[in-house]
């Protein structure tokens, strides 16, 4: 049954989502003015729903994600949301506990894909189906719902399509006299060049997995190639015998010993990775699309100086350059232990729809509802470059992490880790990825 369910999933990510790009391109307002959403119905009896989500920092997606719900607060529908936040790693680890331990919030913040399953297998979480009608549907964008559908059911709502890639300062490059690569050898020699003047070329994080692994799953995508990965993904075991696994395991280490990451990223926070970024010191960020918006911020001392690039083709690897890690995969869900399910869902509509417009208004996601008309020369220009970067994508692959589910994750992280620590080689990391099996 889940091997079903992820083919079904990798077929889905691989042709749906491309509509879900194109039609992000040319976003059309679904009412007058371009507002998109009407104001939920009074619910009679006051009622107040917790809300747990990721979105706290401070940075512009916490910000949207701040502006959606106190703008919900001030309608008059008697529902009031109370909010609470977390990191994201801890917050992973308290969901899987509370949540199926029945000592949750009403609505939470969730991914797609393998990372939700348990909820929805163990009946945590509420089918969306039925407050879905006609026209709430149909001011989605195709795929908008393709990595939250399980047997046929919607079980959360995502707001935004995102894209992960290589944010390059500009003015360090150019200081530098140092080319922004565009191809993997070029990659090479930027890492080389920085490095000869002392400056560290990539700044990263191994305290929280996810964000190399991030950089990782690029780089694997590109050596095996959207069929072997998703093949890998779904079938697990000798599908990772794949030569293009070894080859990108090759590659990590070979960007290790080049000395491309910062010294303590065993010991530092994704926010600590970001400090020297905003602070102009290091010249290259691998993050989702979510950091354009950081990396314009006041905050940041090259405020909006940045290029996107995808990351490069591998010599010899099977991946195309049109193929993204990413997605429409961060969403908003409903505890089935919820007393007030009409309201919660009320709720998580409003708030994906609305996330949809602000997100994308300040350079988090693309959005993947339709979001009325919008003067793009507003956006921020990182994220409009992404959207270009993006526009003839072949496909999608959702993080693997995110895909897998946290316990076959474990197995694929620890072997990425032991990895870049050199307590392994590439073969032996290929035989410990064999033990995932889906």
């Amino acid at each position: 049954m889940k091997t079903s369910f992820l083919r079904a999933l990798a077929l889905a990510l691989c042709a749906v989502m491309i509509f879900a790009l194109a039609a992000c391109a040319s976003p059309s307002p679904a009412t007058p003015g371009g507002n998109n959403t009407q104001a939920p119905p009074s619910s009679g009896e006051p009622v107040t729903l917790t809300f747990w989500h990721i979105w706290g920092s401070g940075d512009p997606t916490s910000e949207a994600v701040k502006k959606v719900v106190d703008d919900f607060n001030a309608l008059d529908n008697n529902i009031t949301i109370r909010v609470e936040t977390f990191e994201n790693d801890p917050y992973k680890d308290k969901i899987r506990v509370d949540i199926p331990g029945g000592t949750g919030p009403d609505i939470f913040s969730s991914w797609g894909g393998g990372e939700s399953k348990p909820y929805v297998d163990n009946g945590n979480v509420l089918a969306l189906d039925s407050y879905l009608d006609s026209a709430t549907m149909n001011r989605m964008l195709g795929g908008a719902l393709a990595n939250t559908t399980y047997d046929g059911k919607v079980y959360g709502l995502t707001f935004g399509l995102a894209a992960s890639g290589f944010y390059c300062n500009n003015r360090l490059f150019a200081e530098n006299d140092i080319k922004i690569p565009a191809t993997w050898e070029e990659l090479l020699s930027a890492i080389e060049g920085f490095q000869a003047v002392g400056i560290t070329p990539i700044s990263t994080t191994v305290k929280e997995r996810w964000v190399i692994g991030m950089l990782f799953d690029a780089l694997v995508l590109r050596s095996v190639g959207i069929d072997g990965v998703m093949t890998a993904l779904t079938e697990g075991g000798e599908a990772f015998a794949h030569p293009g696994f070894k080859l990108a395991a090759e590659k990590l280490a070979e960007l290790v010993s080049l000395g491309a990451f910062n010294a303590d990223a065993n010991a530092i926070s994704r926010d600590d990775a970001e400090i020297p970024v905003q602070l102009g010191e290091v010249p290259m960020y691998y993050m989702g699309s979510w950091a354009a918006g950081m990396l314009a911020s006041d905050e940041t001392v090259d405020q909006g100086d940045f290029t996107y690039i995808p990351f490069p083709t591998i010599p010899g690897g099977s991946g195309a350059a049109t193929e993204f890690m990413g997605g429409a995969v961060d969403c908003v869900m409903v505890n089935s232990n919820t007393e007030n399910p009409d309201a919660a869902a009320e709720f998580v509509k409003y708030f994906a729809e609305n996330v949809a417009r602000e997100g994308y208004l300040v350079g988090s996601y693309m959005p993947v509802w339709q979001v009325g008309s919008i003067d793009e020369s507003e956006i921020n220009p990182i994220m409009v470059s992404i959207k270009q970067a993006t526009a003839s994508a072949t496909g999608f692959v959702m993080w693997f992490d995110t895909f897998l589910g946290p316990d076959l994750a474990a197995i694929y992280q620890d072997a990425m880790e032991e990895l870049l620590a050199g307590q392994i080689t590439p073969d032996d990391f290929v035989e410990a990825v064999k033990l995932i099996e889906p």
